[in-house]
């Protein structure tokens, strides 16, 4: 009965002389069919990682983008609720359609904030799937089992706000002019020993400090470059460097130094500083420099960047001079950036310099055969004695620098010295191979 059981399923066979079971085909097929569906999660899983990756990246980059979008209405109000008999001591708006802007720049703020949640919600449950998929793809370190908990804990609520500095973030996306509110501040100042008290408005301050969100999206932008996807991850984990903003402005600044010289740090604050000396220059009337047009502003910061000051004039407000003082605090940045960036533009090739190298060699050794040729006529009494003369002049201004010349000519033939002889050694043991080669053959 066992022996017909066996031949109808075909599963177990019994060995009579070992006593031990074999397994058949269909256990194999069975067992073969398991490792195929087991690694095909394997694979969805990794598919899902990747999946989350792009998700959250969308999520904080929608968050940025309506945070950034709500300074096109809160700049409408402002421009739109400027008076013309605006004066230094004398605040007048005009509240007409102000509260329709404000309320359109509170929707896009708290937008931007709302996104945060299923942002960091998909980065958590990222990093939460991380370790899954160690299986497919084999991590370039081997991490612990504290790392692997780490990953895979779930997080507090508070850990939402702490983590990725969001609430930075978020503080930041809570600074806006609001909706019905118009809160006076006087600051008292002497100027020309007069005694002033400038008027301003509190949501014209939280107006200029909403131009640093543009800031934040250019660093969400970063996260769809070469720096930040799943090849990016795992080069990093390898050398144990950490998922940062600050690595990929560095990674960028090395890969791209002019464009992000120009575009992220030159244009983003020359537009900042402007917006700030206008807001807080532009009601002083009695002073020369129109501050009306955004065009005066731009040109005095640009100015200030790269001197000291901007032209005649000096800043008159209080708010004004802090703004021009956190300029200069850039320029300094600026200016560093500028000049290493020229010095690599201007710094010359392997190839370039050893151009340069054979070109002032050959050069200093025309001039050597020329002093010991002119030196021969002078002996010889074939030369006149104010060449003479002209040639002992000449030749003693060029000792100072001769030397570093002589220097590098010396350099220069000890590389082609030591080229040659590598180039002849490669022959050799070229021939040798050969020769080696041959012999295995005839072998």
């Amino acid at each position: 009965m066992t022996e017909s059981f066996v031949k109808n399923n075909g599963s177990i066979a019994l060995n009579n002389n070992l006593g031990k079971e074999k397994f058949t085909d269909d256990s194999e097929s069975q067992n073969l069919s398991f490792v195929s569906i087991e690694k095909q999660q394997r694979q969805l899983k990794v598919k899902y990682h990747l999946n989350l990756l792009n998700q959250w990246k969308m999520l904080r980059f929608l968050s940025a983008l309506f945070g950034t979008l709500a300074i096109i209405p809160a700049t409408i109000s402002y421009e739109s609720s400027y008076s013309a008999d605006r004066t230094y001591n004398k605040c007048v708006i005009v509240t007409e359609n102000q509260y329709f802007w404000r309320l359109i720049t509170l929707f896009f703020s708290y937008i931007g904030i709302l996104l945060q949640i299923p942002f960091k919600a998909s980065y958590y449950k990222w990093l939460a799937i991380y370790p899954w998929t160690f299986t497919e793809l084999t991590p370039a370190f081997k991490p612990t089992f504290l790392d692997i908990l780490e990953l895979m804990r779930k997080r507090k609520p508070l850990e939402y706000i702490k983590g990725q500095y969001t609430y930075l973030v978020i503080i930041l996306f809570l600074i806006f002019p609001y909706p019905g509110v118009n809160v006076q501040i006087h600051i008292p100042q002497q100027i020309n020993f007069i005694d002033y008290s400038l008027c301003y408005y509190l949501e014209e301050i939280l107006y200029f400090i909403m131009f640093l969100r543009p800031i934040y999206l250019i660093f969400t932008l970063f996260s769809y470059g070469q720096f930040h996807n799943a090849l990016a991850f795992r080069v990093r984990e390898k050398y144990r460097v950490k998922d940062t903003i600050m690595f990929h402005v560095k990674s960028y600044t090395w890969l791209h130094p002019k464009k992000m010289l120009f575009f992220v740090f030159f244009i983003q604050g020359i537009l900042f500083f402007a917006v700030g000396l206008r807001v807080f220059e532009r009601m002083i009337k009695f002073r020369n420099t129109n501050f009306e047009s955004f065009e005066t502003s731009v040109w005095c910061i640009y100015v200030t960047i790269f001197t000291i000051g901007y032209g005649d004039t000096v800043p008159t407000s209080v708010p004004s001079r802090f703004v021009i003082f956190l300029s200069l605090i850039w320029a300094r940045v600026i200016l560093s950036m500028t000049l290493v960036t020229v010095r690599n533009i201007m710094r010359l090739s392997p190839k370039e310099i050893k151009a340069y190298n054979a070109i002032i060699s050959a050069r200093e050794r025309g001039c050597f055969i020329a002093d010991i040729v002119s030196e021969r006529m002078i002996r010889d009494s074939k030369v006149r004695k104010w060449d003479t003369f002209s040639n002992k002049i000449r030749n003693f201004f060029r000792r100072f620098k001769k030397r570093k010349l002589l220097e590098s000519v010396d350099l220069h033939t000890e590389n082609l010295y030591l080229e040659n002889q590598i180039e002849k050694v490669g022959h050799i043991a070229d021939a040798i191979q050969l020769k080696l080669e041959r012999i295995l053959k005839d072998i």
